[in-house]
């Protein structure tokens, strides 16, 4: 089990912006192979970071904006006026 730790706290918030950097490396990673016109490293690293650059762009940036506009929207209609 994890304690209350001021270092065990920071390998925490490192590891969380580990996990949130992949998808947009993946896709600078996608990016940059397609400049080279080969992949660099991979070509099953290459398929990978394609999918999740591709899910990235086009699942989850496109779907964060809609959810924060609606939950703009709903906050909007609480405030009296």
């Amino acid at each position: 089990m994890i304690s209350n730790s001021f270092p065990e706290y920071i390998f925490i918030r490192i590891c969380i912006t580990g996990l949130r950097l992949i998808a947009p490396l993946s896709f600078l990673y996608a990016l940059i192979s397609w400049w080279k016109g080969h992949f660099l490293y991979s070509r099953w690293l290459g398929w990978y970071a394609l999918a999740e650059g591709c899910f990235y762009l086009f699942v989850y940036l496109p779907r964060s904006f809609w959810l924060q506009k609606v939950c703009f929207l709903q906050l909007g209609r609480d405030i009296p006026q």
